[in-house]
């Protein structure tokens, strides 16, 4: 995961919601603002969305992506509407697992998507496993969210292992230099035009993880 850096809601949303006797629906401009300040990766797993997911053989997902409300609406009915409580998923069945707010469902988590403090709680395992420092929060990322299913932790141990065959394969030497791991730390935290649209690198957090850990390895 990487922190969301919430912007202004949209006007579009801001009519909607106050709108007398209105409950939450979802609206285009909404799902497209979320996608926006998320650089169209899942808040959770960081896998490019929109998508959709196969269910079985001939049988896929009816819906691309998926509008979350980090404190689910049953259980805060009073932020259903509130921009800052939402964040846009995938569509969370990659694989065999369910996984994301697919999984998550009517629970809460307790951790902060917003605040780079709770970023800086996690760390990747070289298989790919996400881990938190904090025990609650570890406990949701595997039990709320399964977040360490087969299928996205090979899917970021391939990201990570790609970016060393290309830092490798783009140096004469094997020592990784601070203006070498500066760029990519930049690239891998900065949002790329694609048709148009600013999008981050799928997995890029895994990516920070470990440049962050090899900078501060160097002397």
């Amino acid at each position: 995961m990487i922190v969301i850096n919430k912007k202004q809601e949209p006007k579009a949303w801001v009519k909607y919601r106050n709108t007398p006797g209105v409950s939450y629906q979802s609206i285009p401009t909404l799902v497209e603002s979320l996608l926006d300040e998320q650089g169209y990766i899942c808040a959770y797993c960081m896998r490019r969305i929109p998508v959709k997911d196969r269910l079985c053989e001939n049988e896929k997902t009816a819906e691309d992506h998926r509008v979350e409300h980090v404190l689910s609406r049953q259980n805060h009915p009073e932020q259903q509407l509130l921009y800052n409580n939402m964040v846009v998923c995938c569509p969370g069945h990659m694989g065999k697992e369910n996984h994301c707010d697919r999984l998550k469902g009517e629970r809460d988590v307790t951790f902060n998507l917003f605040d780079q403090n709770f970023i800086d709680t996690l760390s990747y395992k070289t298989d790919g496993e996400i881990v938190s420092s904090n025990d609650q929060y570890n406990k949701e990322i595997n039990e709320v969210l399964n977040l360490n299913t087969p299928l996205l932790k090979m899917n970021r141990k391939n990201t990570w292992n790609s970016v060393v065959k290309e830092l490798i394969s783009n140096q004469k030497s094997k020592s990784w230099t601070k203006t070498v791991l500066s760029k990519y730390i930049k690239m891998y935290s900065s949002m790329h035009n694609n048709g148009g649209k600013m999008q981050y690198i799928p997995y890029c957090g895994v990516v920070l993880y470990f440049l962050h850990k090899k900078m501060r390895q160097l002397p």
